[in-house]
């Protein structure tokens, strides 16, 4: 079973209740276990903020807000995943700024909850390391930093952020061997990572580091709808 950590930071005791109550449910559903933290000031989560991965921040709080406690936060913890929890969308520009990945407004919409959370916990999750052979050395690759593989010949070519890396494998072989979660098979020769996907254009696919792959005309409709489903690409 996967487990997932999550923290509540809000001065309003309903709202832990009615967040803890739903997404509990939520995840028991889908055989993944919250594990739910609970804070009520934002100078308490502080002095545990080396412990977060992912937290629901609410905005409006007495003495130290939300905005002002993530910018202290990232700071102490800057792989922490943010969640802004707001009424006011006026805020939303500066949540922006202090890096929250994404918001919920109050009243609290389930839908809008699930959504933001479960992307935040896709981000969160850890994934085995990718074994290949290159040279008669063996490599361990975190599929997390792998952007995209290219079929080239009877090989792949490996693209991580500062190298290449050509491998004895066919793309099909290495496509059983990744998550399915993050990796789509774009082309009969391109397999990229959605987390990685910054724009999708006239069939062709830009990745977050200027490299590009071609979507083949009879997948096109299905990768477009994947990278929305997954959320990787707009999350």
């Amino acid at each position: 079973m996967d487990t997932f950590s999550l923290t509540i930071c809000d001065d309003d005791k309903i709202t832990h209740e009615v967040v803890a109550k739903y997404l509990l449910k939520f995840y028991k559903k889908r055989n993944v276990e919250l594990q739910l933290q609970h804070f009520y000031n934002a100078k308490t989560l502080l002095s545990h903020a080396e412990d977060q991965q992912t937290i629901l921040m609410d905005i409006d709080m007495p003495e130290t807000d939300g905005i002002a406690a993530s910018e202290k936060l990232t700071l102490l913890n800057p792989n922490v995943n943010i969640i802004m929890l707001t009424s006011k969308r006026e805020r939303f520009k500066d949540a922006f700024r202090i890096g929250a990945t994404r918001f919920v407004t109050k009243p609290i919409e389930l839908s809008e909850l699930y959504e933001a959370v479960e992307s935040a916990r896709k981000k969160q999750r850890t994934f085995p390391d990718l074994l290949v052979e290159v040279n008669g050395r063996h490599w361990k690759i975190n599929q997390k930093k792998l952007y995209m593989a290219e079929a080239y010949r009877n090989k792949t070519i490996l693209y991580l952020k500062d190298r290449n890396i050509s491998v004895n494998l066919t793309l099909k072989n290495l496509e059983a061997r990744l998550c399915p979660d993050l990796f789509l098979r774009v082309h009969k020769s391109f397999l990229v990572n959605m987390t990685h996907v910054a724009d999708i254009q006239d069939r062709v696919i830009t990745l977050s580091n200027g490299i590009r792959a071609m979507v083949s005309f009879r997948r096109e409709t299905d990768v477009k709808k994947k990278l929305f489903e997954n959320e990787a690409y707009w999350g």
